[in-house]
C-alpha cells in the first residue's frame, strides 16, 4: 500500500499555491471567524507596537520584545501572515509620519 503525497495528486486547474508557496489557498479555506479575529487583533497590535518605535528610545526598547515575538509567530504561522504583519508595520509608520494617526 503506497501513501499518496500532494505531489502525486493531479491538480484540477493548476497548482493551488500562489507566489511560490507564499500564499496557500487551502490555508484560507481552513480559517474560521475566531482565527480571523485573532489574526486581526495581532495585526492591530503589531501596528500599535510599530508606532512606539517612532516615539523615542524607551518606547522602542519596551516594544522590541513583543514585536519580535509577534513577528516570529507570524513567520512560524505562514509566510502570508508574516507579509501582512510587515505591511501593517509599514502602514502604521507611514500613517504616523504623515500625521494621519493622532499619536
Amino acid at each position: 500500500m503506497s501513501s499518496s503525497s500532494t505531489a502525486d495528486r493531479p491538480t484540477d486547474g493548476g497548482d493551488p499555491r500562489l507566489l511560490g508557496g507564499m500564499f496557500d489557498l487551502e490555508e484560507f479555506r481552513r480559517r474560521n471567524a475566531v482565527s480571523l479575529g485573532m489574526d486581526a487583533l495581532i495585526l492591530v497590535s503589531t501596528g500599535f507596537l510599530a508606532i512606539l518605535f517612532t516615539k523615542g528610545f524607551w518606547p522602542s526598547a519596551i516594544a522590541a520584545v513583543p514585536i519580535a515575538t509577534l513577528l516570529y509567530f507570524g513567520w512560524a504561522s505562514s509566510k502570508g501572515f508574516f507579509v501582512s504583519q510587515l505591511l501593517a508595520i509599514a502602514l502604521a509608520l507611514v500613517a504616523t509620519a504623515t500625521y494621519m494617526l493622532p499619536y
